[in-house]
């Protein structure tokens, strides 16, 4: 294994857990929001926490797969769900092998969110009409899905990659070392490490919306939302914001206080001024989520209009 590889393995499949002082939603927190957990064990005897969240007087023709991004669950997209629920939607969404309540020791391939998100589709056999939406990693799972899934017609992309190369040049710069990633990702993931996106994008008749910021520092626009651009495929409706960095699903309000509120904390973490779990929670106590995580009003209107069209 090359060196590019190593750094790679070591930053990226590792395992995801929350940071405890760190708070997040939980569907008590939205009155009258339900929470129907299950889990199931996937093709690698991992065991996989899902979760249907919904309110009860959700419409019962459409169910909305959300895909999470890299890091500690679901639960850190909990405003974003119940935003979905409270347009009307049961939204199913899950812990990825390595992350959250889900078993595994790490997430053992940018791919394996792809597996368990088909696992669990091919488990309950939803009859409902079935839309994807994810973030970053998230959004190339919905990606690599709808492109799998003859029954999945409508995808919302928010800040998503097409390939792990196209992820990766915006770290390393060069497409030579971008494309050793990609070889290296195709060896731990046979089955879901050759999807060719791009032909994808450029070709389909699925509906998709991609919403990207020109100034996402973790999944390059140029590489990525530039080649949705450059496709011009009529189906796949390109939503371009400016400093939304990587999350244009947050009002510009709910970034500037979460950039400043985790700022502060990493800081104060890092400056060996926050030593235990109760100092380092006693630096939230007075900084409620739902400031950090107020959700964008025309960005969801979007993403919703075009669920209902």
């Amino acid at each position: 294994m090359g060196l590019i590889t190593n750094i790679y393995k070591k930053n990226f499949l590792i395992r995801y857990d929350k940071d405890e002082a760190i708070p997040y939603f939980d569907h008590t927190d939205f009155p009258g929001l339900v929470c129907d957990p299950g889990t199931f064990n996937n093709t690698d005897n991992v065991q996989i926490s899902y979760f249907n969240y919904y309110y009860p007087d959700y419409k019962k023709d459409k169910l909305i797969i959300f895909c999470p991004g890299m890091g500690p669950g679901h639960t850190a997209y909990l405003a974003e769900i119940e935003t979905l629920c409270k347009a009307g939607y049961r939204v199913l969404t899950l812990d990825y092998t390595g992350c959250g309540s889900s078993g595994g020791e790490k997430m053992d391939s940018v791919n394996a969110p792809t597996r368990d998100v088909i696992e669990l589709l091919d488990l309950i056999k939803p009859a409902e009409e079935l839309m994807l939406v994810g973030h970053s990693l998230g959004g190339y799972t919905a990606l690599n899905v709808i492109n799998i899934r003859e029954d999945i017609k409508k995808a919302v992309v928010i800040s998503g990659f097409i390939s792990i190369s196209d992820e990766m040049i915006g770290f390393v710069k060069f497409r030579l070392l971008a494309n050793r990633i990609k070889r290296y990702e195709k060896k731990l993931s046979p089955k879901f490490g050759n999807i060719d996106n791009v032909k994808y994008i450029a070709k389909t008749t699925d509906k998709l919306l991609w919403i990207h910021s020109t100034d996402d520092p973790m999944v390059n626009y140029k590489y990525n939302a530039g080649k949705v651009e450059k496709a011009g495929n009529p189906n796949v409706n390109l939503i371009t914001v400016n400093n939304k960095r990587h999350n244009p699903q947050y009002s510009y309000e709910a970034l500037r206080t979460m950039n400043a509120w985790i700022g502060g904390y990493n800081k104060l973490v890092s400056e060996k001024q926050l030593n235990t779990l109760e100092e380092r929670k006693s630096y939230f106590a007075d900084k409620p989520i739902a400031q950090m995580t107020e959700q964008d009003p025309d960005i969801f209107n979007k993403i919703i209009r075009f669920i209902e069209a």
